[in-house]
């Protein structure tokens, strides 16, 4: 039988839809090209009118702007003068020459032209900004070398000869030589002050600085011919010449300021400036702003008669969606009477699927079409659902085992919180009390996420199994399932996994911390190993623990006894250093220095007061009697540190606390961890 194709029988009806669409496109066409007509004025001469005159007025204002910058001590605006007068030409080169006030353009353009003949001429070639620069340099270098150390020489002699008047007797040699040798200093002093002042005035473009620079300079060498033959002594001749040098090369560093510098240029740049400004700019100006007001109203009353052939085109577009409107309900009236009927034939074999009958066969209806497709693909999903079956048994296994490795991590955690108990009955294993304590705190977090997520899959499974008895199951709905399923697995594994490093970590240290047994370890994983036991305590603060060294680093030393110092002084900041503060820095530092490791733990808390740096290391000595401390804290340190680990510790407080500790890498033979 031939095949009859639903495609087919739709694409006749699309036929006359794409018909009716090619007709109403051809109005739509004739519309458009009387718009385009119609446009053709703007875009061709209005529009770039209008918009290149208002470009021009803008660079114009720039070029302006420029010139002003340029003499404020910016050199490189003069290259941007130039580029926005390009961008000037080329703006004008875009405006079309057909347009009737093409002759106003041409004389905004000779304005210009001369705007920029003046610039060059009376602000570029007059005025150059890194000139004014270099006088700055120099006159800085001037102050800097050679006024500042003036001042202080001349301050160091005054404040001598102040000195001897009041040392020397003889009130003939106070009258005769150390009241004037002091006034003739003050008199320097304040010369040489004139001097570099005149400089910066100079710079600043005071044409009075430079007459009186060489006064002062004139002064100065007058009072320092007076003070010479009052300074006899070798010392002070030595100092006079060193005065002397200094003038001299101040003098002649500003003569060779005022020789390469000329202020007067700068105030004729600014001259030149306000001329063109009130000439060239403000009549091209105006030009431009009257054309480009003209150019804008010619672009809104063609835009009026734009507006008028858009209605019409808009009353074609909407007859045109009404007929395609109506051709497209005709056509889903007859899709609903060729396909969507159909249909219920396949929805009666699907039901069964729904119900769970998996041994029947389908009913294929006598057609040949794409129909005749899908109930095959429903014999296809039958076979899935079968496979489905096994799918759910296998999940139900796998639920099982991750509640049972949900009862050992459990399991793991009780028996942690019972060793706690057990060691906090003396002071010597309080730290292993802590280490339970991260332990409980550090584990319940994966332990926590590993429950959530076998609780997520046994929901999940509960769901699945809802719609597979029900006949509900879809596709989709199966690899969403599958999809969820693995997701979850693969984050109770991360943390089951993270869980069981932890416990690992938290062992290692247990053991050593109650064994107090030698051994070769590597000192940065120890460390880490350690302070991964601490970290609970700082969980809700706003305190950093930070800790760097060498990775390489293998000792042959104890590494409990090693760990109960690094948690003794944690617990001991934690106690005193951050008394009544919300946030600070704990450090450990450690590197190798000869056959010692020096180990840095520091703290930027309140510090110690001096008075009791003496004593912290004594046994019931603390500070918090009866709020938390004991007093043996670091009174096991100190033991631990010089008696089982063989090195020595000191203390510093300055800024927060910090505990120095150098250790051998090879523990002395003869010390035992018994001795803690």
């Amino acid at each position: 039988m031939k095949r009859q194709s639903i495609s087919s029988r739709i694409n006749i009806v699309l036929v006359l839809i794409s018909v009716s669409v090619l007709i109403f496109s051809l109005t739509v066409i004739v519309l458009v090209n009387q718009i385009k007509n119609a446009t053709k004025e703007v875009t061709t001469h209005d529009m770039p009118a209008a918009l290149n005159t208002l470009a021009m007025l803008e660079e114009l204002g720039d070029m302006n702007s420029n010139l002003l910058e340029y003499v404020l001590g910016e050199p490189e605006e003069k290259q941007e003068y130039f580029g926005n007068y390009d961008e000037f030409n080329r703006f004008k080169e875009l405006i079309p020459t057909e347009i009737a006030q093409y002759n106003d353009i041409k004389r905004v353009t000779r304005i210009v032209n001369a705007h920029k003949e003046q610039a060059q001429s009376r602000v570029f070639a007059v005025y150059s900004p890194y000139s004014e620069a270099l006088a700055a340099e120099q006159i800085q270098h001037l102050i800097t070398n050679v006024g500042e150390p003036l001042e202080r020489l001349l301050d160091e002699l005054k404040e001598e000869e102040i000195a001897d008047v009041g040392s020397v007797k003889d009130l003939n040699d106070v009258i005769n030589d150390d009241l004037p040798g002091v006034r003739f200093y003050l008199e320097l002093t304040d010369e040489a002050g004139d001097m570099l002042s005149d400089l910066d005035r100079f710079v600043m473009g005071n044409l009075d600085a430079r007459g009186s620079f060489f006064a002062n300079a004139l002064q100065f060498a007058s009072f320092l011919e007076q003070l010479k033959p009052l300074e006899l002594k070798p010392q002070e001749i030595i100092r006079i010449n060193e005065i002397e040098r200094l003038f001299n090369e101040l003098k002649s560093g500003g003569e060779k300021v005022f020789v390469s510098y000329s202020t007067q240029t700068k105030k004729n740049a600014m001259q030149a400036i306000d001329d063109l400004e009130h000439q060239s700019f403000t009549e091209a100006e105006k030009l431009l702003d009257a054309l480009s007001s003209e150019a804008r109203e010619n672009v809104n009353r063609s835009m009026v008669g734009l507006g008028n052939v858009a209605n019409h085109l808009v009353i074609v577009l909407v007859s045109a969606t009404v007929l395609i409107v109506t051709l497209t309900f005709a056509m889903t009236i007859y899709t609903r009477k060729m396909v969507f009927i159909p249909l219920k034939t396949i929805t009666k074999s699907i039901d069964k699927l729904r119900v769970g009958e998996r041994d029947f066969e389908l009913e294929v209806a006598d057609r040949n079409d794409e129909l005749s497709d899908v109930l095959v693909s429903l014999q296809q999903l039958k076979l899935e659902l079968c496979e489905l079956d096994d799918l759910r048994e296998r999940k139900e296994r796998m639920q099982k085992d991750l509640m049972k490795e949900r009862d050992t991590a459990t399991t793991a955690l009780s028996q942690l919180k019972n060793t706690q108990e057990k060691l906090v009955s003396n002071e010597k294993m309080a730290s292993l009390g802590n280490l339970v304590a991260g332990v409980a705190h550090e584990v319940n977090t994966p332990l926590g996420v590993s429950v959530t997520v076998s609780t997520t899959i046994a929901e999940n499974m509960k769901g699945f199994l809802e719609q597979v008895k029900s006949g509900a199951l879809k596709r989709s709905s199966l690899d969403n399932f599958e999809v969820k399923t693995q997701e979850a697995l693969t984050i109770l594994d991360r943390s089951l996994e993270q869980a069981s490093h932890l416990i690992h970590n938290f062992k290692q240290v247990a053991v050593d911390q109650t064994s107090s047994k030698r051994r070769s370890f590597n000192l940065a994983e120890t460390v880490d190993e350690i302070t991964s036991t601490l970290h609970h305590q700082i969980t809700r603060t706003n305190i950093n623990f930070v800790t760097e060294g060498d990775n390489d680093i293998v000792m042959d030393s104890y590494p409990g006894p090693l760990g109960q110092v690094i948690t003794n002084l944690f617990n001991n900041a934690m106690l005193h250093a951050f008394d009544g503060r919300e946030e600070g820095e704990i450090n450990i530092r450690f590197s190798l220095v000869g056959d010692k490791v020096r180990f840095l733990f520091s703290d930027n808390g309140l510090g110690i007061a001096e008075s009791n740096l003496n004593q912290i290391f004594d046994p019931f000595y603390t500070t918090k009697l009866g709020e938390g401390g004991s007093g043996l804290g670091l009174n096991i340190v100190h033991n631990i540190v010089s008696h089982v680990l063989g090195g020595s510790i000191n203390v510093e407080s300055h800024v927060g606390t910090t505990f120095e500790m150098m250790i051998p890498i090879v523990a002395p033979s003869s010390k035992e961890a018994s001795n803690v």
